[in-house]
């Protein structure tokens, strides 16, 4: 039988390992065998759960999990010390992320089964571990089986106020990792990302057994506001995440006569909706490469909603009565921002807006992408007043898409003829021309005709002043011109390069490596 347990790990073949798991499996539950050998089989599997490969940590995790479930509960209770443990140690340090959540359905598996009694002794494990305030890494396993208690035995937790002692754990933890830095700065604790991922992952599990628990806390959700600009993307994720599940248990239409909306956290903490609003732009205003779908359809359904509270209850946008804080939400790069916060302090939804469609206005596709299925969504989701007071918002950045791309097919229309270039800007208009329609059907042709016209009108104008700004600037200062001949050169040069490489992409071409690097 010990030859049977060897090959549970070590075999090549899935199925050889699976058929050993089922054997061993049997021998296990159904042989007689006396106290000594059945702690030396459960050592041994434990044992295995600690394998050189992947594989086979996955295959010992697998025939744990079954053996959890089998065991009787007093043999279960017995050796839950030997099981428990090397778990957890699997839970925080393997490699694997598919070993890493096999541990955590082993342990969740195994707290569902013992009885009050023993489970106490291993939640007293956590509590010493949460802490210990010098060793970080034992804060967050803490963190993680916090969260599989309340996963698993969610009767337990709620029971003489441990869930109130566990949100007061999180809440020093996010502290500790966020609490010091500015809710403006995008890129507040990169490098300890996983302490603040777990405890946010800890609330949301607490937020779908026991929400009311959660609406109490005001210095929480502080914190869950902040690690809305977070660097990193999971963390973006699963703060939003809570956010929307909050907002869903919230109202529009009769947001302050509902009895439970006066417990919200958009009530009890001033300003906290545009705080919202905010890190959500920064999200969407990520550079392509740290953009996700999942944390793009997050923020559009959060802002979907925000647009919404924000237009009935602008009141809940100000941190005091006399004016509304935008600091931070303006980028001091963006050539075309017109933000200007005295004129919008007023009125979040426009500056909602504006925000929106300047960033709409940068280059980057993914970013204009989202941009363009937020604004899908309001067209949707949003009465025909609020899209008519900011149409020309909306349609500015989708009309200057379809402009720039109808200039870039004309520009190549020769050289690409038999190119699947394209096809390549059709895909890139649909989009935007989509959301057009969505704007004319919402507000009505004749104010849909009239704001584009002026747009276009604008646009001219626009044109035709920097041309003369241009040749004014040539008699002038013909040094200034000539350098700006030289950027815009360069700037074309690179442009031209970029599309080839993205040409290549396309179709499959790999560019060469150099000789030097070897693989």
């Amino acid at each position: 039988m010990d030859k049977i347990l060897q090959m549970t790990v070590q075999s090549q073949k899935p199925t050889m390992r699976q058929q050993a798991s089922k054997i061993f499996m049997q021998y296990l539950v159904e042989y007689p065998m006396g106290k000594k050998r059945l702690e030396n089989h459960l050592k041994q599997v434990v044992l295995n759960i600690k394998y050189e490969y992947e594989d086979g940590r996955i295959s010992a995790l697998e025939l744990l999990n079954a053996i959890i479930n089998k065991l009787p509960l007093p043999l279960l209770e017995e050796y839950t010390q030997l099981i428990f443990l090397p778990l957890v140690l699997q839970l925080v340090n393997d490699d694997s992320k598919t070993c890493r959540e096999r541990a955590g359905e082993c342990i969740t598996l195994l707290l569902s089964r013992l009885s009050t009694q023993v489970l106490q002794s291993l939640h007293e494990y956590a509590e010493r571990w949460s802490d210990s305030r010098s060793d970080k890494k034992l804060q967050r396993t803490s963190v993680q089986l916090f969260g599989l208690f309340v996963e698993a035995r969610s009767d337990f937790m709620k029971k003489n106020g441990r869930i109130e002692k566990l949100l007061s754990v999180i809440s020093r933890g996010l502290y500790d990792e966020i609490g010091d830095v500015d809710q403006t700065d995008v890129l507040i604790a990169e490098h300890n990302w996983e302490m603040v991922y777990y405890c946010l992952q800890t609330i949301e599990k607490i937020g779908s057994n026991t929400q009311s628990v959660l609406w109490k806390d005001i210095d929480l959700w502080v914190m869950i506001i902040r690690c809305l600009a977070h660097s990193h993307p999971w963390v973006q994720l699963i703060a939003s995440r809570s956010i929307y599940s909050h907002f869903s248990s919230c109202k529009v239409e009769h947001f302050e006569n509902i009895q439970n909306n006066a417990a919200s956290m958009l009530i009890r903490i001033p300003g906290s909706l545009f705080e919202i609003a905010r890190n959500l732009c920064f999200e969407l205003n990520s550079e392509d490469h740290r953009q996700s779908d999942e944390i793009i359809e997050m923020a559009i359904k959060n802002l979907s909603w925000v647009i919404k509270i924000m237009d009935k209850h602008p009141n809940l946008c100000y941190k005091s009565k006399d004016m509304l804080d935008v600091s931070g939400e303006v980028d001091d790069e963006d050539e075309n921002n017109d933000d200007n916060p005295n004129d919008h302090a007023k009125n979040p939804v426009t500056w909602l807006m504006t925000r929106l469609s300047n960033i709409a206005k940068k280059p980057g596709s993914v970013r204009r992408e989202a941009i363009f299925k937020c604004f899908a969504a309001f067209a949707t989701f949003c009465d025909a007043e609020i899209i008519g007071n900011h149409l020309e918002l909306m349609m500015e950045p989708l009309q200057r898409v379809i402009n720039e791309t109808e200039a870039r097919e004309e520009s190549m229309a020769f050289t690409n003829k038999f190119t699947n270039n394209a096809n390549q800007s059709e895909i890139s208009v649909e989009l935007p021309s989509e959301v057009l329609n969505l704007l004319e059907e919402k507000c009505g042709t004749e104010l849909f005709i009239k704001t584009l016209a002026k747009i276009k009108s604008k646009a001219r104008e626009k044109r035709e002043e920097r041309k003369h700004r241009i040749a004014v600037e040539a008699v002038q200062d013909p040094e200034a011109a000539a350098k700006r001949k030289l950027a815009k050169h360069q700037k074309e040069k690179n442009r031209k390069k970029r599309r080839i490489e993205e040409r290549k992409i396309s179709r499959g071409v790999l560019t060469k490596k150099p000789r030097h690097i070897v693989n």
